[in-house]
């Protein structure tokens, strides 16, 4: 099935498909990057309701936020669903959207039916901050740090046996501009300050990350997934950041098997 496009009265870009009687997934990407990372996806869920929307200050969405924060992104995604009249959803978050589907969950959670948190950070240590923090001054100060994001993402003889995909990467983060980058990463850096009360969290959840990943690392996932009752763990073998790419397969049968 084809995706409709759509955006909503507040400038939110986003792409759809209804299917009756499949629950409407909703796929969050992660910061720097917009719906389009989720092309994967896109073609193996054709079949299903789904809807993948490009964060404020990413893609098509609206942009010029100088300050952004994850009230500000749950809301967002409250206004895309409420103009659909959707009472009801699956909700597939991956890094910064792992961790907004979080704060929306942790507010909305009547509305969330099944919740998939895939390479989400949660309680970094002080080194993990340093390094983050480090990058992030990086960026602010100019620099690019786009190919060493992608080799932190993708496994080297992948990326050498896959050279589309790093050039689809390479495009994508090299088109953002930084006054839009910035204040969402800024919130990713930052995101330990907002701690997440889980408490309301009893929906299905399954909590994914990619084995070899550094950035928001298996023992993180296994912390999540003790913090989140009634939730499944699955560390996603020969993986890192790019798991939705370079283990697509694995991901989307891992989903499809839990969501639908």
């Amino acid at each position: 099935m084809k995706l409709k496009n759509h955006t909503d009265s507040q400038g939110n870009y986003y792409e759809f498909s209804e299917v009756k009687n499949s629950p409407m997934t909703i796929f969050i990407h992660g910061v720097g990057l917009d719906n389009t990372m989720w092309y994967p996806q896109k073609e193996y869920f054709d079949k299903q309701s789904v809807l993948f929307y490009d964060l404020l200050n990413h893609g098509q969405s609206t942009r010029g936020y100088k300050e952004l924060s994850f009230e500000i992104y749950s809301n967002q995604l409250l206004n895309i669903i409420n103009e659909l009249q959707i009472d009801k959803i699956n909700i597939v978050g991956f890094s910064i959207g792992a961790l907004i589907a979080q704060h929306f969950t942790e507010k909305f959670y009547n509305k969330v039916n099944k919740l998939v948190l895939i390479a989400s950070v949660y309680q970094r240590s002080d080194k993990q901050i340093e390094t983050v923090q480090k990058r992030y001054n990086e960026a602010l100060n100019g620099a690019s740090i786009t190919i060493d994001s992608i080799k932190r993402w993708f496994s080297e003889s992948y990326l050498n046996n896959n050279p589309r995909v790093y050039d689809f990467f390479y495009n994508l983060l090299e088109k953002k501009k930084n006054e839009d980058f910035l204040p969402a990463y800024k919130i990713f850096v930052n995101s330990d300050k907002y701690s997440i009360n889980y408490n309301n969290f009893n929906m299905p959840s399954l909590i994914m990350t990619g084995e070899n990943e550094v950035g928001s690392t298996p023992h993180m996932s296994e912390e999540i997934s003790k913090a989140i009752k009634n939730s499944d763990l699955y560390i996603i073998k020969k993986a890192k950041h790019g798991a939705t790419i370079e283990q697509s397969n694995v991901v989307n049968e891992k989903l499809n098997k839990f969501l639908f």
